[in-house]
């Protein structure tokens, strides 16, 4: 199992790097609103900053263990 580096979003693959960019870019009350997509199993991600111990990359909004990218989901 790996971690995703990218995703669809609207119809399109970006990278990590660019969802990231989005969201940063994107008016606070819209942020949560961003359809960033798995592209293994499609159901919502959002994208994750690199840290000490991971590079930056997606992760599900729900938990999805079904899905190859098995990160825990992020708590809103």
């Amino acid at each position: 199992m790996g971690k995703a580096l990218q995703c669809k979003f609207f119809g399109h693959i970006i990278s990590v790097e660019k969802a990231l960019a989005i969201r940063d870019g994107a008016v606070t009350e819209y942020k949560k609103a961003l359809l960033f997509e798995c592209d293994k199993c499609g159901k919502p991600v959002r994208p994750r900053v690199a840290g000490d111990k991971h590079v930056a990359h997606f992760v599900h909004v729900k938990e999805n263990p079904q899905c190859d990218y098995t990160d825990p989901a992020l708590e809103y």
